[in-house]
This record gives structure tokens, sequence and C-alpha cells, in this order.
């Protein structure tokens, strides 16, 4: 079987660089790796370094005169000068500077403007400064994530090989003077020298916006590149490895995995969604289970927060030297933003739910981007991401959160074996007998939207859904008293999607925005969309009874 590999890896188009090069990378791995270790060891000194050098930077701008800004010495200072707003807030401030002006929240001109794929509490599209100071970090920040893999791997050969970015087109919007695009797209076009002439797809598909053909482009002309590595959001990847055996068979190729396809496939680079969901699913397509998965958490609003460590423990390891300045406001005292209890990075709680804010080098100053995250550990400090404030369960104030719904489906999934390709909850009033409407007594339970593996659906949907009830009380102590003898919840339903139906549901919900994440919380809007893709939904539509 390795000398089969060896043949193929002959077979493949390899990167132009020699060996060398890979051992250089491994050596500025672990100085970066070091240097990281180094930041966690002493957070508060590396977090009032970035919080003195912001507060420096925009003294004399606009906001920074208005907020006192030069006469911050302390954290304390800043927190007294300085709320807590959101977009909302700054939007009268990034509505000026997109038109040219300069000295408002950044004493420079902003050229790029970060068109996020959330909304403002308005309902407004959010466009957010992106500086290049903010580039800069974020370039560091990206380099330490991979780093840290290459260091813990010790893997010298990455660079003989190519990686793939699954990202929205690099083409930008001219707005008078500044361009609107996406943050993932703009850091495309800012990679650091030594990585382009590996990194794919080539400019002409980085162009194209209809994200299908996009994949099947990358999938066609590069199913004979030596591929070691695939960057971009988690829940694409699937969709990317399908298209590359699709267009291997069309080939007339007998492969039944992508890595009898890429044998040097090791590492994929994610973000913007959790990863575990998705890792049977990938580990399946890939034909092996030694595939390392880089999971990040980031946002438009300061770029790489954590990124994955490889100890096998909870959440992801975090960065508190690249540029952003991190508070935190507990949930459970969040009702009054404006008095709320802030706390700073170095002094959060383990396994406390918590608002993230943060002050930015593109300047946002005590920003509250609407994430629910917590902290597994705090030494060394270890963040997941927990859902979003818009976006909770909660029925009889239970504050179901987006990691509770995934963890009762990792729960339901090993004990009704199956593997699921994704799935999102909505929440439901029916009667006390479980139908649909108003009428008697009338309580709450969950519905679970879910697409399953075709082959891998479980025995029972009744047995997944009681698995996954269980699930939610282990996850959710106020779920577990309200469901006990039915008192304020009934037990959840499970309302399978058709084959291909998630995708369906992204591309339609999303226009196919490479950005967007099947919801793990269903509002209405979304459940309304989503139900056509289900099997009831398709029964509906063709008069099936």
């Amino acid at each position: 079987m390795e000398s089969e590999l060896h043949a193929q890896t002959r077979r493949l188009r390899g990167s132009p660089y020699p060996r060398f090069v890979g051992k250089g990378l491994l050596l500025g791995a672990r100085l970066g790796v070091a240097r990281w270790d180094r930041a966690l060891e002493h957070v508060e000194a590396e977090q009032a370094r970035a919080l003195a050098d912001i507060v420096r930077h925009a003294a004399r701008t606009e906001f920074g005169r208005a907020h006192g800004f030069a006469s911050v010495r302390r954290y304390e200072d800043f927190v007294r000068r300085v709320p807590i707003g959101d977009y909302d807030t700054f939007s009268p401030y990034i509505e000026r500077m997109r038109r040219g002006e300069r000295g408002l929240l950044v004493p420079e001109a902003v050229r790029y403007f970060g068109n996020s794929s959330g909304s403002s509490t308005a309902g407004r599209s959010k466009f957010l400064p992106i500086t290049e100071r903010q580039i800069a970090h974020q370039r560091r920040a990206g380099a330490d994530t991979l780093m840290r893999w290459v260091a813990w791997s010790k893997d010298d050969a990455l660079v003989r090989g190519f990686t793939v970015g699954l990202f929205p087109p690099t083409t930008m919007r001219a707005l008078g003077p500044t361009l609107v695009t996406s943050n993932p797209a703009l850091m495309v076009t800012r990679m650091p020298a030594l990585t382009r002439p590996i990194y794919l797809p080539h400019d002409d598909i980085k162009r194209m916006a209809n994200y299908d053909d996009k994949l099947t482009a990358i999938a066609e002309r590069y199913l004979d590149w030596d591929v070691r590595a695939v960057a971009g959001t988690t829940c694409w990847f699937s969709l990317l490895f399908q298209k590359v055996l699709d267009v291997a068979h069309k080939r007339g190729r007998c492969v039944d995995s992508v890595s009898a396809i890429w044998p040097n496939l090791r590492v994929l680079l994610g973000g913007g969604v959790s990863a575990e969901p998705y890792i049977p699913i990938l580990q399946r397509l890939l034909g092996r289970d030694d595939v390392a998965l880089v999971d990040t958490y980031n946002a438009t609003e300061g770029g790489i927060y954590a990124a994955t460590d490889f100890s096998g423990a909870r959440g992801m390891l975090m960065l508190p030297h690249r540029g952003t300045f991190f508070e935190f406001v507990p949930l459970d005292a969040r009702e009054q933003r404006e008095r709320a209890t802030r706390v700073p990075l170095w002094a959060v709680e383990r396994d406390r739910l918590y608002s993230i804010i943060v002050t930015t080098t593109s300047g946002l100053y005590g920003y509250e981007i609407g994430d629910i995250v917590r902290f597994p550990s705090v030494s060394p400090l270890r963040i997941e991401f927990a859902g979003r404030l818009s976006g909770c369960l909660s029925l009889t104030q239970e504050l179901t959160t987006h990691v509770d719904i995934e963890r009762a489906v990792a729960h339901a999934s090993a004990k009704v074996p199956c593997r699921t390709i994704d799935f999102g909850a909505a929440a439901d009033f029916v009667d006390a007998n479980g139908a649909n409407g108003a009428s008697g007594d009338v309580k709450g339970r969950y519905t679970l939207y879910v697409e399953f593996d075709e082959g891998a659906e479980p025995s029972s949907l009744d047995a997944f859904a009681k698995a996954f009830d269980e699930g939610l009380a282990i996850q959710n102590r106020v779920y577990r008293e309200h469901r006990a003898g039915d008192v304020a919840l009934l037990a959840p339903a499970v309302e399978p999607i058709v084959r291909g139906g998630a995708k369906g549901f992204l591309d339609a919900a999303t226009g196919g925005n490479v950005q967007g994440k099947f919801p793990r919380i269903l509002d209405e809007a979304r459940k309304t969309k989503l139900v056509p893709y289900t099997r009831r939904g398709r029964k509906e539509r063709v008069g099936v009874p």
C-alpha cells in the first residue's frame, strides 16, 4: 500500500520548493509557538500592551478626543470612558469613513470594509473597517495557527505540495473611495510572498462568485496536483471532497476516497463553525482518520481570536498577543449592558457564559460582537464558541446554546449510531398531545432538523430523538428540570432533511455565500425556508399523503 502511495505521489504535480524550505518552516514554527506560549503565561501584560497601543494610536481621532483617550493610563480608565457599543453605535462614524473621511475612529483613511455575514440590530448589513494594522495582525495570527500544527506534527514537507483555499471571490466592490469585500477574501489577496506559489486556486477560479462552479473548477483542475492542505469554512470541505470524487469517477478512476487521489493531504485549516459535527463525514470521504483539523475562532472584528492546539482538551487556545483587546460580560448579568460588569481576559472564570467584547486596531472600542463564549480552561486560556446573543433557544428561560445542540446531537449519534451531514434546532409550541396548534394545554418542544449521511441513518428516529433529549438534559440544567415529567417542555421531535437538502437550503438562504454556515439555531424565518427541504415538506409539495 505504501509503495502505491509513493507511486501516486510521483505522478502528482509538486510545488517548486526544495526540502530545505520546509526545514526552515519547522524551525520558524517552533519559535512562533514559543512566543505564543509566553504570551499565554503573561496575558495581563500582553493585553495591557495591546490596549495601550490601540488607545495611543487613536488618541487624536474624533472618537478618541470625545472619550478622553489621551488620559487613559490603565484598563480601569478605559472602562470609565468607553461604554459598550455595537454596530449601530459605530455606524455613524463608519458611514462617514466609507465616504473617505479620516481621523474618526482611527487617524488614517480606511480603504477596506468587510461586509460581514451578520446584520446589525436595526437589520442593516454591516460594513466593518479593516485597517492595514489589522491586516498585519491577522497575517501573524493566521501564521500562528498553522505554525502550531507544523510544530506539533513536526511536518517539514507541507510546502512540497499545495494548499487549496475555499474562500469568497477576491473581487472587490468599489463604493466611492473605499472597497467592500469579505475579510477572508481580502486576506487571500494579502498572503505572504512565501505562500503564494503553493496556494491554490489560481486567480480565475478565485474570482468565481458561484460557489458550486468554483468547487467543480477546483476539482477538475487540481485533481492531479499534490494537495497537502485545504483551508476554508469547515462545513464546505465535504462538498469539495465529493466534487473531487465525482470528477475522478467521470475520468474513469476506480477510487473510493479522496486519499486515493490526494494521498499527501494531511491538514484541514477550518473555522467559522465547530469542527466536531463534520469529522465523521470528512473521515468517510477521506478514507482515513489521521488528517488533522485546525479549528479557529475568528471574526471580521479583529481577525483570529483562538485556534486548535492539539492538546485534546476542550476549546481553542487564545491568541492574546495579536492586536485585539478582549473583554467579557457575564451573560447572566448582561440585561443592564451600560452598567454590566466588564471582565478583562486575564480575569475570566472557568465555564461561565460570557458575551464577548473587543477593542480592535480598526477602530472598534468596547464593541459587542454578539457571540456567547465560555472558557473550559483558564490556565492556559481556552475558549469555545457557545452561540449568538440573538440565537439561543429559550422557551422556558432554559437558554439552550449552539454548543448544547451540537453536544446533544453528538450524544444521540453515539447512542443510536449514525452520521449527520448538518443540522439545526427550532422551538415550537404544540398542545400537550403533540399536535401543532394552540388548543388545549400548550407547551414548548424542540424540533431537530437533520440530514443524515446516505447509508448511515439511525435505526430508529424515535430512539434518536430520545437520545437527543437525553443529550440536551445532560448539557442544560434548566432544560433537564423543565423536561422532567413534561412539566414545561415536551419531548423533542426529529424532522429528517432530504438528501442534499442541507446544501440546497444553505444555497437558497445565503445565495451560495462561502461564509454561510448551516444555522444550529433556527428562527421562524429560517425554519420556514428549511421546511421544503425536509421529507415532510417534499411530501406536502407533491401531495403525497
